[in-house]
């Protein structure tokens, strides 16, 4: 009988870490509340210009105000925290401010 209830929360414990696993890779549809800054990789230098502007040298896009688009894992650069993201309009990269967008109910 032992046997058979470690072998049932074993079964039980993986099944757990698998939905939090799936439910932790979804997609999130959001809507860019403004003009997102897009990076091909998490190599890119997040850095501010001397008037206190974001440097344009090192974006590699731009995601335009109004874009539906879809926002994936985390993801680790050398300094900064980035975020993948897939819009409808074609775009596909990285990005870091997350929070200019914002969620849309399916």
């Amino acid at each position: 009988m032992k046997v058979w209830v470690a072998h049932q929360m074993k079964q039980y414990f993986c099944m757990i870490f698998f939905l939090l696993g799936a439910c932790h890779s979804q997609e999130i549809k959001v809507k860019a509340l403004r003009d997102v800054h897009g990076y091909n990789s998490t190599d890119a230098a997040y850095s501010i210009s001397d008037t206190g502007e974001v440097d344009l040298s090192t974006v590699d896009f731009m995601i335009p105000k109004g874009s539906v688009c879809f926002l994936g894992n985390e993801k680790y650069g050398k300094t900064d925290r980035f975020v993948e993201i897939r819009c409808e309009n074609g775009l596909i990269g990285l990005i870091i401010e997350d929070e200019a967008f914002m969620p849309l109910d399916e």
